[in-house]
């Protein structure tokens, strides 16, 4: 009988067994290498762009332009246009010149986000000293891009041609509030030295923070502008020339004129402009003004009064309607309380009419701890004249100034009332002498700069005393008072037949010399204790 012999089933068993072993194996190697594929073939190309569009919005930041060429060697993306002076690869169409509908849109505004309007200002002024006009452009029309261009060939027409050159970051300073701006001032040192300031009015967005919303230059800064470029039209027949402009279209020359006229920029405008503080009447970017404002000729004023400088300061009064006592007398607590403008907003126009105008200076001292103001009433005799000031209310500074005397020792209210009708210059003495505080001294300086510039001007001196002691005690006492201040008047160079001087004792106090209930009050007698100046001139 045949048998059929066994079926080898134990090699047939491993040989299944390897291939069943290797079938996942090669799965995951075929999904491995679709996973490469894909990821070169999409995911990758995606992650390219993304990180183009992302320095692109970089760039856009510092003003750069919103979409631009491709690097050095690099093949231009489809549908971007050949950029100037680029050429095409052999065997390749040339992409199409004509832009399309997404690039014509206008950049988006530079994002900076600046906290307050000083930051951005300080960092154009950087931006601008460091010669990254870039920036300093971008800055300058962060709230409509379009004026880029024009504010980046401001910038180096001025630090160019007209040689100017950027003034510390430390000395960007706040000026006022005017409307919903805030001006802010930058310095430009001139070639002989000299100090010009550009101001620029900042707007705050909810968006982006503080940016510019008005620059205003000086009339001497208008050359800086952006000239129009030469004519490059053929001349086919003797009629008048025209010249392109920035903004393409042409201004006609006058004929036989050998240079065109300068137009100006895009977004900039020049002219008398008139209602306000503004000095010129305008929606554009850049502003020239042809006279002062109000409040940069407030900030000059109150300027010179914080540096005591009253000669300078006295050419920008109204005489008639501001006494030479109010101004010495401002100058005066100035100087003792050490008083400067607020940084964040030291001056507020409150009126802004284009013959008339009203500031308030606010001030603080750290020496008084303190802060208080004044204002200031402006007026000129037309829209092409200066600002001169006709009215200096100091009622809040002299009332915080006077509450603060007693801190220093004796009272010290430089401005008084006096009997006689206006008000008068007080030097005050301690109890039972006739010796000048030095707080007087700088009074009298600036009284005796008043007498020696006019032969012809005279001042009385009346001395005061407070209650106590008898009649002809205190005659005598403020007889001296009044001879002190003379005497002193005359070390500095005033003659004797320009002062008058006069006793009057006890007779007329500033303050009782008594409290209500009869008894002794020691604060008013103090302020009784005084030598009044009169400026009969």
């Amino acid at each position: 009988m045949h048998t059929t012999p066994p079926f080898p089933t134990r090699p047939h068993s491993a040989a299944h067994q390897r291939t069943g072993a290797a079938a996942p194996v090669l799965i995951i190697v075929l999904a491995l290498a679709i996973s490469a594929a894909v990821f070169f073939l999409f995911t990758r190309k995606k992650i390219e762009e993304q990180k183009t569009a992302a320095a692109q919005k970089i760039t856009s930041t510092v003003g750069a332009d919103p979409a631009p060429g491709p690097p050095t060697g690099e093949k231009p993306q489809p549908g971007t246009p050949p950029q100037p002076g680029a050429t095409t690869a052999p065997g390749t169409t040339p992409p199409s010149s004509t832009p399309s509908p997404k690039a014509a849109t206008p950049a988006p505004a530079a994002k900076f986000g600046f906290a307050r309007p000083l930051d951005a200002a300080q960092e154009l002024a950087r931006a601008l000293a460091t010669g990254d006009m870039s920036t300093a452009a971008a800055l300058a029309a962060a709230g409509d891009p379009n004026q880029t261009e024009a504010a980046a060939a401001l910038w180096k027409n001025l630090t160019g041609p007209m040689g100017l050159k950027i003034g510390p970051a430390d000395q960007v300073q706040v000026i006022g509030q005017v409307d919903n701006f805030t001006r802010v001032s930058i310095p430009f040192v001139k070639p002989d030295g000299s100090i010009v300031r550009l101001q620029m009015d900042l707007e705050r967005d909810e968006k982006m923070g503080w940016k510019v919303g008005r620059l205003h230059l000086p009339k001497e800064l208008a050359a800086a502008l952006p000239a129009a470029g030469p004519s490059t039209a053929p001349t086919t027949a003797p009629t008048t020339p025209t010249v392109p402009t920035p903004t393409g279209p042409t201004v006609a020359m006058a004929p036989g004129s050998a240079t065109p006229p300068v137009p100006p920029a895009p977004g900039m405008s020049s002219g008398k402009g008139i209602p306000g503080a503004l000095g010129t009447t305008t929606n554009s970017l850049f502003v020239v003004d042809e006279t002062q404002d109000a409040l940069s000729f407030s900030s000059d004023f109150v300027g010179a009064l914080l540096r005591h400088e009253f000669t300078t300061a006295r050419e920008w009064i109204v005489e008639s309607k501001v006494p030479a006592e109010r101004l010495a007398g401002l100058c005066i607590v100035f100087e003792e309380g050490e008083y400067e403008l607020k940084p964040g907003k030291p001056l507020i126009l409150t009126v802004a009419n284009p013959e008339v105008s009203w500031v308030i200076a606010q001030v603080q001292s750290e020496k008084l701890q303190q802060n208080t103001e004044f204002g200031l009433e402006l007026q000129r005799d037309g829209i092409d004249k200066p600002w001169r000031v006709v009215g200096l209310n100091l009622s809040d500074i002299l009332g915080s100034f006077a509450q603060s005397a007693s801190k220093m020792g004796v009272p010290y209210t430089p401005i008084v009332s006096n009997p006689r009708g206006g008000e008068s210059l007080a030097l005050y003495f301690e109890y039972d002498s006739a010796e000048l505080h030095p707080r007087a001294l700088k009074q009298l300086e600036i009284v005796a700069g008043l007498l020696k510039s006019d032969s012809k001007k005279k001042l009385t001196i009346a001395g005061h005393t407070d209650a106590m002691g008898t009649d002809d005690y205190n005659i005598r006492l403020s007889q001296n008072r009044a001879e002190i201040v003379k005497k002193k008047l005359a070390s500095l160079g005033v003659a004797a037949e320009q002062i008058v001087t006069t006793a009057v004792g006890k007779a007329q106090p500033l303050s009782p010399n008594q409290k209500a209930d009869g008894t002794d009050d020691p604060e008013g007698r103090s302020r009784n204790r005084r030598a009044e100046i009169y400026l009969d001139f």
